[in-house]
């Protein structure tokens, strides 16, 4: 195997797997491409500083002949969420903030928030509607709450059907709904302004209550944007891509770049896949005047191929070093992906025992759990069906690339889950 992404690699064996056991992960990827359950996939093993595994098959769409390649550019979608995360630390780590300081210091917008008032039995109608009311919020909500999305700020996956007349208004248009399916990667508007829109939405719960999966990093976005002054692709590439070398990372696709960028495909009503947002016609290729650049991921997130994410994963798996460049401390990487829910679980993947920390899930034991892995794990996901991890006491990593919207919700798609289990059951 050749050098990957500028990591030395070595033998299966010598890494401390069994190379037949290793061999399945590309039976079973193989597999799911000549069947059509997904257009292609990536897959990649890390153990140490040696790369161990990597295959790529398929196609960028799955109607055209161009393959997939290992340089092949992916929309990373909320997999973005942890390259947010480590912006955010750097700026933590030269004292720009606190992690307890409230939002509105920064985003006044987002001062003295409202909690929508649970229904109380007399005001709900026939199918669980009724009008509700708005109460004030016991605290305003922290940079602390936003990175662990516990802020309370809504979603339409987790708010009651009852308060959704409350936040179509703000959210109508904006592609923070995944309702909005028409304009999800390409609204109308700024993103500043939809952001900016939450603010007057109640909050879903008091903050610092429970775990939501919502907007807490667009929020978090802006506020990188308004303490910096910068926009989001030029903090990347400053604090993130240019001191990792990530040379094909950006937020929207380079000039002559075009012919690298997936497909992005979805399900028909017939469950087969099929084209969904084309290079040739993408926000992504056309209209970077708009700057329609989100942390949390949406619009596709950031552009990045395989090997650019696997020197991101190498980076966290070395306590927030590659190559000689320092981007965070050992101690910072460390409080970045613990457990800062307690003993709650986030409630999206369907596997237990997952608790979450600065925009990355983290396995808390293996008791009740369906795979093997190991408690400390962490790592997270992209709704196109991307997924990577990070195992610091097997010192390894792996990641996997699919280019299907919305695939890991698909209960039938699990390609991701049986390649970390496969993983793991190659180790000897």
């Amino acid at each position: 195997m050749s050098d990957f992404a500028g990591l030395p690699a070595s033998s299966a064996t010598d890494a401390g797997f069994d190379p037949d056991r290793l061999a399945r992960i590309n039976k079973t990827m193989d597999a799911a491409v000549e069947d059509r359950s997904v257009p292609g996939t990536v897959t990649v093993i890390g153990r140490g500083s040696d790369i161990v595994h990597t295959h790529v098959n398929g196609k960028l769409d799955v109607n055209r002949d161009a393959p997939l390649g290992m340089d092949s550019l992916f929309r990373m979608y909320s997999q973005t969420k942890p390259v947010t995360a480590v912006v955010l630390m750097s700026l933590f780590e030269e004292g720009a903030f606190f992690l307890n300081d409230p939002v509105s210091k920064w985003l006044p917008e987002f001062a003295e928030p409202k909690v929508n008032r649970p229904l109380a039995s007399h005001e709900r109608v026939r199918g669980g509607l009724g009008t509700g009311s708005v109460e004030s919020a016991r605290r305003e909500i922290t940079l602390f709450d936003l990175m662990t999305m516990t802020s309370g700020l809504p979603s339409f996956m987790r708010t009651p059907a009852a308060f959704w007349p409350t936040l179509g208004p703000a959210w109508e248009g904006t592609g923070f709904s995944p309702t909005d399916t028409t304009r999800f990667n390409d609204p109308e508007g700024s993103y500043e302004d939809h952001v900016v829109a939450l603010a007057q939405t109640p909050l879903h719960a008091h903050p610092g209550e429970v775990w939501n999966y919502g907007s807490d990093f667009d929020v978090l976005s802006l506020f990188l944007m308004r303490l910096t002054g910068q926009n989001l692709d030029s903090l990347f590439r400053e604090r993130v891509f240019g001191p990792l070398r990530m040379t094909g990372a950006s937020f929207y696709c380079p000039e002559g770049a075009k012919g690298r960028l997936v497909t992005d495909h979805a399900w028909n009503e017939g469950l087969e896949i099929e084209p969904r947002d084309r290079p040739e016609t993408s926000e992504k290729t056309g209209k970077a005047n708009r700057e329609l650049m989100s942390g949390n991921g949406l619009f596709g997130g950031i552009l990045c191929t395989p090997p650019d994410y696997t020197r991101f994963a190498r980076m966290l798996l070395n306590g927030g070093e590659l190559d000689g460049t320092r981007v965070l401390g050992r101690k910072t990487v460390e409080l970045m992906t613990s457990n800062h829910i307690g003993d709650r679980d986030i409630d999206l993947t369907g596997e237990p025992n997952l608790g979450f920390g600065f925009g990355y899930s983290v396995r808390k034991g293996l008791g009740g759990t369906y795979t093997p892995g190991t408690p400390g794990t962490f790592g997270w996901g992209g709704a196109a069906g991307t997924f990577f991890f990070v195992d610091p006491a097997e010192d390894l990593f792996g990641l996997f690339f699919t280019h299907v919207f919305g695939y890991q919700f698909n209960p039938d798609a699990d390609l991701a889950a049986r390649f970390e289990k496969l993983t793991y059951e190659a180790l000897i």
